[in-house]
């Protein structure tokens, strides 16, 4: 409600209780709420869509950057590298198969 504090509310519903009169004065406020939730309504529509426009040109870009980096590994003669699967792997994963390469000795 912003920043109307209680006494503010006194007031509003004292004067329109004398404008309106107690018999129509409960068919307003249902009016009046129901105008308040289509303008919340239609406020949040308008949020969602001006944030799918701006985000539109950002994944777009996101895309055409990936088909660039898909199109440079196929023209380089090989496939795209593949992500390291461990986050502390610093050497992608080849010093597993040093120690899979060697032979084991039994007890």
């Amino acid at each position: 409600m912003g920043n109307l504090g209680w006494a503010e509310i006194a007031v509003i519903v004292v004067v329109a209780l004398v404008v309106l009169g107690p018999d129509k004065l409960p068919g307003a406020a249902r009016q009046i709420g129901n105008v308040i939730r289509q303008v919340r309504k239609i406020s949040t529509g308008f949020q969602q869509e001006l944030q799918n426009a701006l985000d539109e040109p950002i994944e777009e870009e996101a895309r055409r950057r990936g088909q660039i980096a898909v199109e440079e590994g196929k023209e380089a003669g090989g496939q795209p590298s593949e992500p390291a699967t461990q986050a502390g792997d610093q050497d992608g994963g080849h010093a597993g198969q040093q120690a899979s390469d060697q032979p084991r000795s039994s007890p």
